[in-house]
Formats: C-alpha cells, sequence, structure tokens
C-alpha cells in the first residue's frame, strides 16, 4: 500500500478565536499533515495577533511545514485555489476554519487514498448534524428535489445536491461537503474552485465536485470524525444566504447541467419554485425575500453579459 502525504488547506476571515480552536484539534491528530497552510483575508492579520503566533507555532507541529499566507482579497474559493498551489502534498484537505477535527480525522481520510487508489476525492462525516426528521418540510424537499442532508450524497435530476451529513454507511458519493472535502493533488489542480462564485462562494463545493464526480469516484468516509460549528462571526445573514445560493444554482445549473441535458430545465425551475413553496410553507419570511433578491441578481449578472458581449460585437 502506497503511504502518501497530505496538506491541510484553510482558508479564513476575521475568525480568530475559531481558528485557534481548529490548529488545536490539528495539533492532537494522530497522523500529522505534511504541510499546513492558512490563507487569511482579515483586514487586521492573524500574525498580529499574539494568540495566532503562540498557536501556529512550529514547535507544536514538529513535523508539518507550517504556511501563512495574507491575501488582500477575499473569497472562499480564491483563497482555496491560493492554498492549494502553495502546497505539494498527495493530498488536499480543505476544512472550514470552524471545524473541529476528532484526533484520527486525517489519517482515516488518507487510508482511504492509499488503500483504495479509485477515489479521486472524498469527505468526512460531520457528527454534531441535526437528527433526521421524516416531517412534511423534508417530504416537500424531497418532492421538489431539494438539497437535504441524511440522503445519498448524489445529485438530483435538477443539479441541486444531496449530502451524505448524518449517514454511518461508507459509500460513494457525487457531492462533496465543503467543510470537509480532500482530493488528490495531481486531480484538483486539473479542476480548482470556481472564482466567479464571489467572496461567499456559496456552493463552490458543490460545483467543484460535480465537475470532477463526472469522471472520478468519489467517496464519503463515516469514521473520519469532525465537528462544525457554523461561527456566526463573518456570517452572511439568512435573506443574503438565500439570495447567494439561489443565484449560484442558477449559474452552476446552466454551466454545469443544462449544457449535457437541456430538458433538465424542467426539473430545475421546479426545484426553483419548491424553494420559493417551502418557505411559504415554513412562514420564513427572510428565506423568501432572500430567494426573490437571488433570482433578480441572477438575472442582473446575465443581462450584464449579454450587454458586454453586444458592445464586443
Amino acid at each position: 500500500m502506497q503511504k502518501l502525504s497530505s496538506s491541510l488547506v484553510i482558508c479564513t476571515r476575521n475568525r480568530l478565536q475559531d481558528i485557534l480552536n481548529l490548529i488545536l484539534s490539528v495539533a492532537k491528530q494522530t497522523k500529522e499533515p505534511y504541510e499546513f497552510v492558512i490563507v487569511d483575508s482579515s483586514p487586521k492579520k492573524l500574525i498580529e495577533y499574539a494568540e495566532f503566533i503562540a498557536a501556529f507555532d512550529q514547535k507544536l507541529f514538529p513535523h508539518t511545514k507550517l504556511l501563512y499566507k495574507h491575501t488582500q482579497k477575499a473569497g472562499t474559493s480564491y483563497q482555496r485555489n491560493i492554498g492549494a498551489h502553495l502546497v505539494s502534498a498527495d493530498i488536499f484537505h480543505f476544512v472550514d476554519d470552524d471545524t473541529i477535527l476528532e484526533p484520527t480525522y486525517i489519517e482515516k481520510m488518507d487510508a482511504i487514498f492509499e488503500s483504495n487508489t479509485h477515489y479521486a476525492g472524498g469527505m468526512g462525516c460531520v457528527i454534531n448534524v441535526l437528527p433526521k426528521i421524516n416531517n412534511m418540510h423534508r417530504w416537500l424537499r424531497v418532492l421538489f428535489l431539494l438539497q437535504r442532508d441524511h440522503d445519498s450524497g448524489n445529485f438530483t435530476f435538477s443539479g441541486m445536491p444531496t449530502h451524505a451529513y448524518g449517514t454511518t454507511t461508507f459509500k460513494d458519493v457525487q457531492v462533496l461537503g465543503g467543510c470537509c472535502m480532500s482530493y488528490r493533488r495531481d486531480i484538483f489542480l486539473h479542476y480548482l474552485f470556481d472564482e466567479q462564485l464571489g467572496q461567499y462562494a456559496y456552493l463552490e463545493d458543490v460545483d467543484c465536485s460535480w465537475r470532477v464526480s463526472q469522471n472520478h469516484r468519489l467517496f464519503y468516509n463515516p469514521t473520519a470524525k469532525l465537528k462544525h460549528i457554523k461561527s456566526p462571526v463573518n456570517r452572511a445573514k439568512v435573506a443574503e444566504r438565500k439570495a447567494l445560493f439561489l443565484r449560484n444554482y442558477r449559474y452552476l445549473f446552466f454551466k454545469n447541467v443544462y449544457p449535457h441535458n437541456k430538458f433538465k430545465i424542467f426539473a430545475h425551475w421546479w426545484s426553483v419554485l419548491g424553494l420559493f413553496f417551502c418557505s411559504f410553507v415554513a412562514r420564513d419570511v427572510e428565506s423568501l425575500k432572500g430567494y426573490w433578491q437571488g433570482l433578480g441578481a441572477y438575472y442582473t449578472k446575465v443581462s450584464g453579459q449579454n450587454t458586454q458581449r453586444m458592445k464586443k460585437t
């Protein structure tokens, strides 16, 4: 069995305490990463804090190459791509800055890559995901082909992701969650994250795993465990998140799905309708407002692109 090296790639912005908690969990790993890179876009650099300097210290990581990079430009996709180009290990582990890894996380993930050469990427198991509840709201999400946890980890016919979060068996998936996804270096560098998705980069994980899964196999490993705290620091409000979700979902549908099967446009609109309907049933005014804004933002962007093309011709 081939022994592989791995790199931990973290992008962060304005989350000092969260990144300190993550660093502490990395220091406790049973298998140290070969490289540990943090790409920071905070206005006040992390290296200006004594707490960060003390935690991200070579003495605490004797067998790991520590790398810190500050960027003026902020963006999840942009920062992760920067980090990927800074490291050289065989496996890239991308985890969110507000996660806490269990001690065997890296060891368990690397073991799958080492013993299964056919896998190009995979993800771990978030252990603090909400329990599965088979109520009306879940069945509506199934009916409208919407994203949901405790599922197959594959894409619906409308191009919406389902997530394996909360399931307990190892399996092949198409969708990797952004808080804990890993790729082989030689595969990932052919794809990269889409920097057109904006600063918050909603669905950058879904986009990348869609493109990779069309040609390679991906896995879900329930034995590689972590917590995703979902820090409230530097997190967009509900309406803004919903607007970004719908705008980016539409962009990715026409980028990845529609060119290969134009009949899926009907499923796409069915899912868009479902987003509004589910929010209406739940009396979720902020989500309704956000989805409406997302539709408008998408068409504004498309209109602007068409105008630019007309000017060029």
